[in-house]
């Protein structure tokens, strides 16, 4: 049977009306659950919550395959979506569909959500053999990829897996992307009355500026790119600020690229806050390992044979942004990120859903799992 499209955009309408910030996706963790149940799944619930005090965990579910020895296959989206995402309005024009403009759209990740869904009803319906499947709806993706960092991979067997996070065209496929850390610094300076004794003071601010003024930012080459996206400090006009707080991030495809310009950008406040009497104190962290799936690798492979069988000829794309397949491929399963329909995430005026793209999804997931038992 088709993949049914009246029924697919019914779930998505539904879903993208439910708000699931990050690390508050209850409510629509508890809709997508009872859909699945439905299906006579069971879904099973981990504990990645309680790392970072979210609410939620992720959801777990687990399809016995129908044809021995075949490879279990893993696939996977999240829940949570960007704000705002309160009073979403989505508006169906054509074969799009967008938000009033208030807020995001949310097809970032309920769109991959949806697809997964329609693709679990049709191997039903449809009495399609496959082999295992398993499948992780993560939680609080948006900051920080921490529902896939905390997933209980005790319950995960899969080595070959697909992240649904990506958009058209339906044959573009995400095969590799950046490792990131991110910058927190304290620059702290010495307070004092601005007006009467500013010769006593030490202005923070100043210092910071002056960091990031020298810095390379932006685009660094093909491979790097750096960032300052928060400053704040300061607490009246009249008084020169103590503290000012810098929060930054550096992305690279080359480790060694990476760790040279994270190195640049602190070496640069500790050295400015040290010239101007102040002194800094930065903080670095991991937040994700970057992957390269070749073409010869399992994910691969089968992606161009199912794509092949819709007529299409893989489109391989580098990507400067993470996703939950970061994380999965640190895991040991080798992950590509394929299309589920999603347009322009992150963007109340922009973000849309092209629901051709998405019901072509739900078309290549089912050639996966069949071509899988090839």
């Amino acid at each position: 049977m088709p993949v049914n499209r009246e029924r697919f955009l019914a779930d998505f309408l539904e879903l993208v009306r439910i708000p699931s910030p990050s690390g508050k996706e209850k409510e629509v963790a508890k809709v997508v659950k009872k859909k699945l149940e439905d299906l006579g799944l069971t879904v099973e619930e981990d504990q990645a919550h309680k790392a970072f005090g979210g609410e939620q965990g992720n959801l777990i579910v687990k399809v016995h395959g129908s044809v021995e020895g075949a490879e279990t296959l893993f696939f996977n989206a999240h829940l949570d979506t960007v704000v705002p995402c309160e009073d979403v309005k989505p508006i169906v024009e054509g074969d799009k569909v967008r938000s009033d403009g208030r807020t995001i759209l949310g097809a970032d990740n309920k769109a991959g959500v949806c697809v997964l869904i329609e693709f679990l009803r049709i191997l039903k319906e449809d009495g399609i053999n496959h082999g295992p499947i398993e499948i992780a709806f993560t939680v609080a993706e948006e900051v920080g990829l921490l529902g896939a960092k905390h997933l209980d991979y005790s319950r995960i067997s899969a080595k070959v897996g697909f992240v649904l996070d990506s958009g058209p065209p339906i044959n573009k496929v995400i095969v590799q992307a950046p490792s990131q850390k991110n910058l927190h610094a304290v620059v702290k300076g010495k307070a004092a009355h601005a007006g009467v004794s500013p010769e006593k003071g030490i202005n923070a601010i100043q210092l910071a500026s002056k960091a990031i003024a020298a810095m390379r930012i932006g685009r660094i080459d093909q491979e790097t790119t750096a960032n300052i996206g928060v400053i704040r400090g300061g607490l009246a006009t009249n008084i020169v600020p103590e503290e000012v707080e810098i929060l930054g991030e550096a992305r690279s495809h080359d480790p060694r690229k990476l760790e040279e310009q994270i190195a640049h950008m602190v070496t640069l406040i500790e050295s400015e806050a040290q010239r101007g009497g102040g002194k800094a104190d930065v903080e670095i962290t991991d937040v994700y390992r970057s992957f390269k799936i070749s073409e010869d690798d399992p994910p691969a492979k089968l992606i161009k044979s199912a794509l092949a069988k819709m007529g299409y000829e893989p489109q391989w794309e580098i990507t400067g942004g993470g996703s939950d397949a970061n994380v999965f491929n640190s895991q040991g399963i080798k992950c590509v990120v394929i299309c589920c329909g999603e347009e322009s995430p992150h963007s109340p005026e922009n973000e849309r859903l092209d629901i051709t793209s998405a019901l072509q999804s739900v078309d290549l997931l089912v050639n996966l799992v069949t071509i899988n038992c090839q």
